[in-house]
């Protein structure tokens, strides 16, 4: 079967949180299902922000680790690090670069955003990240990409110059659309916004905290505002108690409906509904430490080494094709 190809990647910033897992991964591995996947870690962007040498590769195997962990079939999926393919991608993204006019980079409001709050780091990585994206989903010859709503602006941005190129060189790219099916938002344990790693340590879980840690967490997680004492009934929507919306993500039906049923009646306190919600939280992060634990750096490094050969043979394809329709004549 031809199946349409995918074209996602996730930045090599640490561990991984429940949000990033439950929110983005988990959905985004079910996608090998249904589609051709290439799954990379996008260590060629992380460079904008100047992580050390030694924490990146560190990092780049982590999480490759974590995603492994999280179901991802390296036979089924193309699975891979950018920077292995790096001579394609740049060449690609010079390519694009010619046909995208910088007042529309500069326009993008992802820029301005970060350049007003890191105005030291204002470099022309940061301004030039759609179009590194746009290399990284055409490389494939990509044709959906899992995004979130603050990515849609960038893949427009790719869209746009797929329009431009094709039509001063003829059809070459597929218009790439977006697939928004794993764009769900966790909330933060501090019920302010989502859950962020930029946000304090007690305001998220991670995929590696312990038992007593995700405890410790989800005790002072903010709750009902309005409920002052056990015996008043609480108010278990996703609006009235943020600790009943982290429920409704991780706790399954029937106990979510008993749960919504005794705080209604105030025959369940916070506290245990606070605990209730550690054991629905380790239901899901301990059984995906087991399988974390079973597979080393080692085993991670020989399956991007497999993913790199796919991709860079994709790659190659790709750029041999793209030179022949610009004219270039290189031997």
């Amino acid at each position: 079967m031809n199946r349409k190809k995918i074209v996602s990647g996730i930045r090599p910033t640490g561990n991984l949180h429940i949000g990033n897992y439950y929110g983005g991964m988990k959905g985004l591995i079910n996608l090998q299902e249904d589609y051709h996947a290439h799954f990379f870690i996008a260590d060629l962007h992380s460079l904008t922000t100047h992580p050390n040498p030694e924490n990146l590769k560190k990092n780049v195997l982590q999480i490759a680790r974590h995603y492994l962990a999280a179901g991802l079939d390296p036979e089924r999926s193309v699975f891979y690090a950018q920077s292995s393919i790096a001579p394609e991608i740049s060449e690609l993204h010079t390519y694009l670069s010619m046909v995208m006019p910088l007042g529309d980079l500069l326009r993008c409001p992802t820029f301005k955003e970060k350049a007003k709050k890191h105005p030291d780091n204002v470099n022309y990585g940061l301004v030039g990240y759609p179009v590194l994206m746009t290399a990284d989903i055409l490389i494939h010859n990509g044709d959906y990409v899992p995004v979130g709503d603050d990515q849609l602006v960038h893949l427009e941005i790719a869209r746009t110059i797929v329009r431009k190129f094709n039509l001063l060189y003829g059809e070459t790219f597929p218009l790439p659309q977006p697939i928004k099916e794993n764009a769900v938002r966790i909330p933060s344990l501090s019920g302010q916004g989502k859950m962020s790693k930029s946000d304090s340590q007690d305001s998220f879980v991670s995929m590696d905290d312990s038992p007593t840690e995700i405890n410790k967490k989800t005790k002072k997680a903010y709750s009902d505002p309005k409920r002052v004492y056990k015996n008043d009934p609480g108010n278990p929507t996703k609006n009235g108690c943020n600790v009943f919306h982290l429920h409704s993500y991780f706790t399954d039906g029937d106990r979510l409906n008993a749960i919504k049923k005794q705080c209604l009646q105030a025959e369940i306190g916070c506290v245990d509904c606070k605990a209730s919600l550690t054991s629905s939280i380790l239901s899901i992060i301990e059984p995906f430490q087991e399988r974390l634990r079973g597979i080393t750096d080692h085993d991670a490094e020989g399956i991007l080494l497999d993913g790199k050969i796919k991709a860079k043979d994709s790659a190659q394809q790709l750029i041999a094709n793209v030179r022949k329709k610009i004219g270039l004549q290189m031997v």
